[in-house]
């Protein structure tokens, strides 16, 4: 028995999505919220992505032409991580479960959830092992994927050191990553911050990270990024073959995403983060995992779950396409 036998159960909604086609992509949920600090509820997001992809069209809005649809992909839906309440519980069983998955060697898809279950799901893609305990974490860092850019989509850095007196947490995690990295940010691309203490931002310069902050991108045009944003981003991640790729809901601005834990104004057109994600595959760059997390059901009309599920769709089909 595997740990993904050992750590998955079936969640209340199972997609059922399978193509003709002999390319199959993993997805599985991670019904966790323990640590937030704002809106409760992101532990019902995956399976309120999964209703929305059941009830939307498998065609994509970006490239039509191909004819190349959902239907054409097998989506292996393995359920829900075990239910737990304790953040290194949770990061600890969900690396080992994507630790067995990189092996594989196919598009994962993560559905959250708060964005501490990157943490795990990061790690166990990288990492030859982690060990959690409590909340003092600690990692034993091996073999850290040197040809795989981090691209985060967020409205904050969740860079603090500590956060409500504990240092596993959806405002923490991003600088758990980079600490197992030697406190060295260079492979990590955070896009659309808008939101964040000074902590975070000297971290961020001192860890030499990659920051494209909203503001950068919103004073362009409303819904199309600038050629000089575009070439500060392909030149970023020119020298990395792979893509880990996280999509915080919040750094989508509240009018088209209402529904998530920690909202944040003046955010991204959906647009743009679909003219990133673009741009990134067609320079032949392979997505490895993707995660969109921070759906926060009880405070969404519905849009912000269907927004969600789109934009996986797009991401899976932007995989099979670069095939």
């Amino acid at each position: 028995m595997g740990y993904t036998d050992l750590y998955m159960s079936r969640s209340r909604v199972a997609l059922n999505i399978s193509g003709d086609s002999k390319t199959s992509v993993y997805m599985l949920g991670v019904p966790f919220d323990s640590t937030t600090s704002y809106r409760p509820g992101t532990r019902f997001g995956p399976d309120a992505i999964r209703e929305a992809l059941a009830n939307i069209e498998f065609n994509s809005i970006m490239h039509d032409e191909d004819g190349i649809t959902l239907e054409d992909v097998n989506i292996v839906d393995l359920g829900n991580l075990k239910s737990t309440t304790k953040p290194d519980a949770m990061v600890d069983m969900l690396s080992k479960v994507m630790g067995e998955l990189r092996s594989k060697g196919t598009l994962v898809t993560v559905l959250g959830g708060e964005h501490l279950l990157t943490l795990g799901a990061y790690t166990g893609m990288m990492n030859d092992r982690i060990v959690a305990r409590n909340d003092d974490y600690a990692s034993e860092r091996k073999s850290i994927g040197k040809d795989t850019m981090l691209v985060v989509f967020d409205a904050h850095f969740d860079l603090r050191d500590e956060f409500n007196d504990c240092r596993l947490n959806h405002a923490t995690y991003l600088r758990r990553i980079v600490e197992d990295n030697g406190n060295d940010g260079s492979n990590v691309l955070h896009i659309g911050a808008r939101g964040y203490g000074r902590e975070e931002i000297d971290y961020a310069i001192r860890s030499r990270m990659n920051v494209l902050p909203a503001r950068d991108i919103l004073f362009g045009s409303s819904n199309t990024i600038g050629s000089e944003v575009k070439r500060r981003i392909t030149d970023t991640v020119s020298s990395y073959d792979r893509l880990y790729i996280s999509i915080d809901l919040d750094a989508i601005d509240p009018a088209f995403a209402p529904g998530v834990g920690t909202p944040e104004p003046f955010g991204l057109h959906p647009l743009h983060l679909l003219e990133v994600l673009t741009s990134l595959v067609e320079r032949d760059k392979r997505i490895t995992c993707l995660d969109v997390v921070e759906l926060c059901p009880p405070y969404d009309n519905g849009i912000t779950a269907v927004l969600a599920a789109k934009m996986i769709l797009e991401m899976i089909l932007m995989y099979v396409r670069s095939l």
